[in-house]
């Protein structure tokens, strides 16, 4: 063929063309300059690294007649004839040249010395997949080489390598690339062939490389094959099959915004220009973890190897996103790109996990709930409230009360309840006992806090369980509108310190009504567990004792259902 790939044709020949491996060259060009070899390497790393570069560029420099600084000098007759086909030097396939008899072949070649080289070089590429047997019947060799003989083993998988062998090496570990160090290689690559990738597309090419230099420039070609001499920014995004910056940020603000339909329909436009649904998928979990990072580290730049501007624009949005909701998207994004390799149809489980994303209140977990929370509090901000000196809605509690989720809802004929439901656009949907369900409008009720007038005695004796566990209720009205909320709510709080695990079910409460001189306490069917535990003798009468403490005239009475 005439046309060579750009990661044959700009293979590094020497030490300085290698790049981010500093660490490894130095030392290895200080022991050629001191004549301080071993008999055997390992070179460990990911792929495209230059492990078999930098075995190849050593091979050449042990056998330079006139070693510059310990690089090769490429003008010898031993730099000129090192070439592949050189027969002292060796590479060997360990992925297709495994077995024992492979290895004895080798052993055997191994007993003769050079023909017109110094040193004979074994380079075994891919070791950790040489069979146990294979790798015994080399160590004996491995330890007490020829002085003439050096092996260099590179492999992706050290630790699949017997460590007998790991022993008998010196060991370099190659690190992965970074966007930086692919970039400006990449450009000196294009100055020599006369064609050009704008600087946004060449760090979309070095995020796609993932620390690997010859996969960028296997993308760089590709691109170029594409383009001509010279391609855009949106070529390199086409060509990936990734999706722009701008798109991400617009998908993750209709996620956080709970804007549902906006983030369909930009799905929707995502399948259509024909990108992989599993691409999409990734790109966007990088971006919520570039946000999560920014949120979480005052100085990230490292980490997200990014430019300024987009530094400075990820930090921008992550001030509109709690770490819980990213978090949560995290999370569920990261467990649907596996669901979504076995799934035969990828669209309809992204579009699910795109609503809970946007639906945190459809979620019963920690996470989800920290999440409502936080968008609450930054309602309450941005409208000029703040949740320390005013109190929230009835219905904006709900996130906070017991563990199951619950809370008091007034009677329905109750006057109270209608003029609530009247002026906070309080929904009914009916659910499977029968009690209505309530839900919130937020958009119309984050600015309306309850005032004295809308309460009637009935409601009153409602015990808002949550906060007066928490601590955190209604001040008002406990302390000048109603004498019976903080009953219940002081109940729980003695009998935390006397009896944790009590305290622990009595929280599962779902309602606490003042009936005559009567406490009449409702556990749901959900909480019988806890209903038990309770009203077992024991722990019944230390619950009266602790009322009987409060208010001498009150009795208590516990209720399933």
């Amino acid at each position: 063929m005439s046309y060579q790939a750009l990661y044959r044709e700009f293979r590094p020949r020497r030490f300085s063309e290698l790049v981010g491996q500093e660490h490894i060259t130095t030392t290895l060009k200080n022991q050629i300059k001191y004549n301080n070899l071993s008999h055997a390497y390992l070179f460990c790393g990911a792929r495209g690294t230059g492990k078999t570069s930098t075995a190849k560029i050593f091979s050449r420099a042990l056998n330079c007649l006139s070693p510059d600084d310990g690089e090769p000098c490429g003008k010898c007759q031993n730099c000129h004839s090192n070439s592949e086909n050189d027969i002292d030097i060796v590479e060997l396939d360990a992925a297709s040249n495994r077995g024992v008899e492979e290895m004895r072949l080798l052993l055997e070649k191994a007993r003769f010395t050079p023909f017109k080289l110094r040193y004979k070089v074994y380079i075994i590429d891919e070791a950790h997949m040489l069979t146990p047997e294979a790798a015994s019947m080399l160590l004996k060799t491995l330890e007490e080489p020829p002085e003439y003989m050096i092996f260099m083993l590179a492999t992706t998988e050290p630790q699949k390598i017997p460590a007998t062998i790991i022993s008998r090496c010196q060991r370099f570990d190659f690190r992965r690339l970074k966007v930086i160090n692919i970039v400006e290689r990449l450009k000196q690559i294009l100055n020599l062939i006369n064609k050009t990738i704008d600087e946004g597309g060449l760090l979309a090419i070095a995020g796609a490389a993932d620390g690997s230099m010859r996969d960028a420039l296997s993308l760089a070609d590709q691109c170029l094959s594409f383009c001509g001499n010279h391609v855009s920014e949106n070529d390199v995004y086409d060509v990936l099959g990734s999706m722009r910056p701008d798109f991400l940020f617009k998908m993750t603000d209709a996620l956080f915004k709970s804007d549902t339909a906006k983030a369909l329909l930009m799905l929707d436009e995502v399948v259509k220009g024909g990108k992989d649904i599993g691409v999409f998928a990734s790109n966007l979990t990088q971006h919520i973890r570039a946000l999560l990072l920014v949120k979480a580290c005052s100085t990230c730049s490292d980490l997200l190897e990014c430019t300024t501007d987009a530094l400075e624009r990820y930090r921008s949005q992550a001030k509109l996103c709690s770490e819980a909701g990213l978090l949560r998207a995290l999370e569920l994004l990261t467990h649907t790109q596996n669901d979504l390799k076995w799934i035969k149809l990828p669209r309809i489980l992204f579009e699910a996990v795109l609503v809970r994303i946007c639906l945190p209140e459809n979620e019963q977990n920690l996470l989800a709930l920290s999440e409502r929370i936080s968008r609450l509090e930054s309602l309450l901000q941005k409208n000029g409230h703040s949740s320390s000196e005013e109190a929230l809605p009835l219905e904006l509690h709900a996130p906070d009360i017991g563990t199951n989720g619950s809370f008091i809802i007034p009677e329905k004929n109750d006057s109270a309840f209608c003029t609530i439901k009247a002026k906070h656009n309080i929904k009914e949907a009916p659910i499977a006992n029968g009690e209505p369900e309530v839900q919130d409008s937020i958009e119309q009720t984050q600015n309306i806090p309850i005032s004295s007038d809308v309460a009637s005695s009935k409601a009153e004796k409602q015990l808002y369980l949550g906060n007066d566990i928490q601590g955190n209720f209604n001040k008002a009205k406990a302390d000048k509108e109603s004498p019976y909320a903080p009953v219940w709510g002081a109940l729980c709080k003695a009998l935390q310190s006397k009896n944790f695990a009590l305290f622990q079910n009595a929280k599962n409460a779902s309602s606490a009504i003042l009936e005559e001189n009567i406490l009449c306490v409702r556990f749901s069917q959900t909480f019988e567990a806890a209903y038990n535990s309770l009203n077992t003798k024991k722990s019944f009468e230390l619950l009266s004792t602790l009322l009987k403490k409060q208010n001498p005239e009150l009795q208590l009475s516990l209720r399933l259902g």
